[in-house]
This record gives C-alpha cells, structure tokens and sequence, in this order.
C-alpha cells in the first residue's frame, strides 16, 4: 500500500439481534473505505454497531480493495469536488 492508500473492507453475512424495531431495515452487507491502513474485527465491529446503533450476532470481513485518500476534507474516499 502506498503512503495515500488505505483499506477497502466488505462486511458481509451480518447476522443483526432481532430485537428491533426495523430488523428488516438493517443492512445484510457493507462496503467501507476504512480511515487507517491496519483494522482488527474488533475496530470494526465497534465501527458497525456504532454506525447502525445495534447490535450484531456474527459478520465476516474482506480486505477487497484500497483507496486512495485525495487531501479531500469533504470525504473519506476522495471525490470529484476538489
């Protein structure tokens, strides 16, 4: 990876607790430009259950990819706006 380059990880399989009100409304997967060049499920599954304000049972991440961080402040992911 180079210096701009950071992660790109796909949370599949999530497995939400039932126990809410929208279940069926709550993603199956996600795709995210992670924010540093290292993540551990633990990051992640805070990042997750922070996100959707929920809980979660079992999930599987995959490294799919990297991005490449533009100087952009408007986003993660760099954009065509600078």
């Amino acid at each position: 990876m180079n210096e701009n380059e950071f992660p790109v990880l796909k949370i599949t399989n999530i497995t939400w607790d039932k126990d809410h009100d929208e279940f069926e409304k709550l993603p199956k997967e996600v795709e995210l430009n992670w924010g540093t060049k290292t993540w551990n499920i633990d990051e992640v599954s805070n990042w997750l259950s922070i996100k959707f304000d929920w809980v979660f049972n079992s999930l599987n991440i995959d490294q799919v990819g990297t991005w490449e961080y533009s100087g952009c402040s408007c986003c993660s992911g760099g954009c065509s706006c600078c």
